[in-house]
């Protein structure tokens, strides 16, 4: 995961898959899941907010942080005016055109970014906001909040993660919302002043409202780990309860760096591609 090689092409909700007892019916239903469910809809919504150049970039002591910065991505840093280095806060602006970004997502707009104190202090907040800003011409909005709640029992740093009042609206004018809170575990990486070698477990969940008006809740069942330079998560399970459907059980696999995942509902197993 970490991350999303094609943000996602927001579709209309399709109706309950319905699961059948016979062997070629089951496999009209496997059909069915990889054709019409909204399942990569939910899995690229929790990752268009995960923001790893955003956060590499403003993760620092200094002016910046090492990261790889597009010709087309301008990085303003706002000074205190009591010459103060914390609180510190940057624009990230993207241009009125579609940059070309990781893996070919287009980003457009400001990105927002005000931090309290180092990132790995205990206590630290930074706050993520967007100023009409579209990734793949789906416009984003919300609030993302990350809180440094210390070294817990194993040593590691850990930090809880909210989404507020996130909404994406597609290029045909229908909306996803999203509210969530997730914990994050560094179980690699923490002795090095390098992202590239970062592993991050993540537990937690979020609900919403889908495209089709319904309510849906996300919960991770197995802890996801996140790994520098995978968009998607290598590891772990979510459930994604949907209002009137049956449920959906998404499992990202036991390490590969890909796009893979399987979303079984019922007795039906199929691979998709994210």
């Amino acid at each position: 995961m970490k991350k999303v090689g094609k943000f996602f092409v927001l579709t209309t909700a399709i109706s309950v898959i319905t699961m059948f007892s016979s062997c070629n019916k089951n496999e009209d239903a496997v059909q069915d899941i990889v054709a019409k469910t909204e399942t990569t809809d939910y899995l690229n919504l929790v990752d268009a907010f995960s923001f790893e150049t955003e956060e590499e970039i403003t993760n620092s002591d200094d002016d910046l942080k090492s990261a790889e910065l597009l010709s087309c991505l301008t990085v303003t840093i706002h000074q205190n005016e009591n010459g103060e280095f914390w609180p510190r806060s940057w624009t990230l602006d993207y241009g009125t055109e579609n940059c070309t970004c990781f893996l070919g997502n287009t980003k457009r707009g400001k990105i927002n970014v005000k931090i309290s104190d180092w990132w790995r202090n205990e206590g630290s907040l930074k706050e993520i906001t967007f100023e009409d800003f579209y990734m793949n011409d789906n416009k984003m909005e919300g609030i993302k909040t990350i809180l440094n709640t210390g070294l817990n029992e194993n040593g590691n740093l850990t930090f809880t993660k909210k989404i507020t009042n996130a909404k994406i609206t597609n290029t045909d004018g229908l909306t996803i919302s999203w509210n969530c809170e997730q914990q994050s575990e560094q179980i690699e990486g923490g002795t090095t002043v390098l992202f590239a070698d970062d592993v991050w477990e993540v537990t937690g969940g979020g609900s919403g409202v889908n495209l089709d008006e319904k309510a849906f809740k996300m919960k991770i069942t197995s802890a996801l780990i996140y790994k520098t330079g995978c968009f998607y998560p290598i590891s772990g399970t979510v459930e994604i309860e949907i209002e009137g459907e049956p449920v959906k059980t998404i499992d990202y696999g036991t390490g590969d760096c890909d796009n893979k995942a399987t979303v079984t509902v019922g007795d039906v197993t199929e691979t998709i591609e994210l």
